[in-house]
């Protein structure tokens, strides 16, 4: 057949509607080969998928912007409440009795029961068991309910955010990030460390832009709060025994008897009969000591005689509600007052010296610190005490030479201030202190304010565990009492303040909060 036939046949053929087999197959497998691109690009695309989504889901991205608390109108992502958690828990941790808390850092807190030690240091009322994870939720939310009622009025009384206030937010963000530095960390790495991995440094910033509207919105409040002479002294008189001061000294005979051990080392607890004896042994030491001390003897003297007894000297001691100081501040009323007291178990011989309210006047000093820091030195080493002395003597000239460049500048209140900003290794802005008290500080730099001869404008090097303090002498300020009395009207008033504005939000938990903590 010729080609020419062949071809008119196929087109009678297909004119007929009928399907050419060769077509037909040629159509059909280019139709299988289409849809195995089309299964192959499919499975392509679901992989990638799949990978974008594990990418984001181990970059806590999807979990993070969940939606874990709706508290009144307001919503708050997982993130955010995340950094909330952790803000309670950094506190935590930073509390100077963390070691009594009972909290292993290496489980799981939600598996962990706060002991009554933990509840009682962190003021938790609730007598039912509850876990550190527990904890930590609560504090959060009430942190959170806590912020947004004062980030709402600050809104309502239009106080906005200043020149002020970003410097102070660009302080608190510049020292993280110098902190991740030191710690060898990315400042990404460094806040998730510190708040979490759902904590992005977005969120992060976002915070802190809140708590520094908070924190001036509080100060602006606080900067208000003004009372008359009159005023504090009335609130004084009407509450004198929180204010004063006490001097006494008093013996204390022990009337408790300790448990001893049996022929087999077990524990022994004693009988009524041995605990009603050491009372009474105590009661009995306390009279003779009592009538000993009328005498003329002194009660150091007198104590040294006695193995249940001890002496206490006391010095501007506070009315904390105990046997002794309740007498001291409620019963005695002239020097030399004397009394045997007992609480039940123990006996006290007590003699009352005097009872004021702390009328020396408060100082305003500024100090520069120069710190040894020997944390880099070895202290098992032979040559540990030469090192040290070392760099100590290194930083004492350190200390030496900034005083010195004092001195050559304009040597005024100002310029020393400007000085700490940029060498003090630990102080407030201008290396400022104001109000200080007797006793606050460590004892070198307590008795260099507080010396009877000091005068404005002195300065000095004062040395003490932390280092050298470069002082500036600024000057005297309020009476201490007034101090005290003015700062306990203005916390009251700033908590009645605060409450105030506390709003009794809807709480509603969402999905997101599952991934909290």
């Amino acid at each position: 057949m010729s080609a020419s036939r062949e071809m008119k046949n196929r087109q009678a053929f297909a004119a007929s509607g009928a399907i050419d087999p060769k077509v037909a197959r040629a159509a059909e497998e280019k139709a299988k080969q289409h849809k195995t691109n089309l299964l192959y690009g499919s499975i392509a695309v679901i992989f990638v998928v799949v990978a974008v989504l594990v990418l984001l889901w181990n970059s806590n991205v999807i979990q993070s912007g969940k939606t874990a608390l709706t508290v009144g109108d307001e919503t708050y992502s997982a993130a955010q409440v995340q950094y909330h958690y952790y803000a309670a828990y950094n506190e935590v941790r930073s509390s100077n009795y963390f070691a009594y808390m009972g909290v292993d850092t290496g489980k799981s807190l939600s598996s962990q029961t706060m002991s009554d030690t933990a509840k009682s240091l962190l003021g938790v009322t609730d007598t039912d068991s509850i876990t550190w994870d527990k904890y930590l939720r609560d504090k959060a939310l009430s942190n959170i309910k806590s912020s947004q009622s004062l980030l709402a009025a600050a809104r309502a009384e239009g106080f906005t955010w200043d020149d002020a206030m970003q410097a102070d937010y660009d302080s608190v963000i510049s020292s993280v990030k110098s902190a991740a530095k030191s710690a060898g960390y990315s400042y990404k790495n460094y806040v998730k460390a510190m708040y979490g991995t759902l904590v992005s440094t977005g969120v992060f910033e976002d915070m802190v832009k809140d708590s520094t509207m908070i924190t001036a919105f509080q100060n602006d409040y606080l900067d208000k709060l003004n009372y008359t002479d009159e005023q504090i002294e009335q609130y004084y008189q009407n509450n004198k025994s929180t204010f004063d001061v006490a001097s006494y000294d008093y013996i204390r005979f022990s009337g408790t008897t300790s448990a001893t051990k049996d022929e087999n080392g077990n524990t022994v607890d004693p009988t009524k009969e041995q605990m009603d004896a050491a009372i009474a042994a105590a009661r009995d030491s306390a009279n003779a000591a009592y009538d000993r001390f009328k005498s003329g003897e002194s009660m150091e003297a007198i104590a040294k005689d006695y193995e249940i007894a001890s002496y206490s000297p006391v010095t501007d001691g506070a009315n904390t509600g105990d046997t002794v100081s309740s007498w001291v501040f409620e019963k005695a009323e002239t020097a030399g007052e004397s009394t045997v007291l007992d609480d039940g178990t123990n006996y006290y011989v007590v003699q009352f010296h005097s009872r004021d309210r702390q009328t020396y006047n408060s100082v305003n000093v500024r100090h520069i610190l120069v710190r040894v820091d020997s944390s880099s030195l070895d202290s098992k080493s032979d040559t540990y005490s030469e090192d040290l002395e070392k760099l100590k003597s290194e930083k004492k000239a350190e200390a030496e030479k900034i005083l010195q460049e004092w001195k050559d500048g304009a040597a005024t209140e100002e310029s020393f201030g400007a000085l700490a900003d940029q060498y003090s290794d630990d102080s407030p802005e201008g290396g400022l202190y104001e109000q200080v008290y007797k006793g606050q500080m460590v004892s070198s730099f307590n008795d260099w304010c507080f010396d009877a001869a000091r005068k404005t404008g002195d300065t000095d090097i004062v040395e003490s565990s932390y280092g050298y303090h470069i002082m500036y002498f600024v000057g005297e300020d309020l009476p201490y009492w007034q101090v005290r009395v003015t700062n306990t009207m203005k916390n009251n008033d700033f908590s009645e303040w605060t409450e105030s504005l506390l709003q009794d939000y809807t709480v509603t938990e969402g999905s997101g909060m599952k991934y909290v903590g």
